[in-house]
């Protein structure tokens, strides 16, 4: 299978250098297939949207295995792209139906849906 229709439950960051193993980052407990995953400028925080409906974010904060810092669940299982935004704590998700989602989340790890709208209108012309 290719890497993007495997179903998974962890995710492995790897130096491309060395080939070492830097991060393994546990996404939940059923198996999921990833649609996207970004790091922030820093590298400190990656990001992730899955078919489980969730957007993930993970702290790289020097400790080999981690729980993600806050999820947040998706109105679809629709495939989707994420990327940091460029406010602190803001991630942006874009859906294949359409969807623009701008998510923030706050020190408790609560997250909060920002600002949603449609930009693309689906026509048969």
């Amino acid at each position: 299978k290719q890497w993007y229709q495997r179903r998974v439950r962890v995710v492995r960051i790897f130096d491309t250098q060395t080939c070492l193993l830097l991060y393994e980052l546990r996404r939940g407990t059923n198996k999921a297939r990833v649609y996207s995953v970004a790091f922030n400028r820093l590298s400190s925080l990656l990001t992730l949207t899955s078919d489980s409906k969730t957007l993930h974010i993970f702290a790289l904060d020097g400790k080999s295995k981690s729980r993600s810092v806050t999820k947040h669940t998706l109105s679809s299982a629709l495939p989707s792209v994420c990327c940091f935004g460029s406010e602190e704590n803001t991630v942006i998700v874009i859906s294949s139906t359409g969807f623009y989602f701008k998510i923030r989340w706050n020190d408790k790890g609560e997250t909060f849906k920002e600002e949603q709208f449609k930009y693309l209108m689906m026509t048969d012309d």
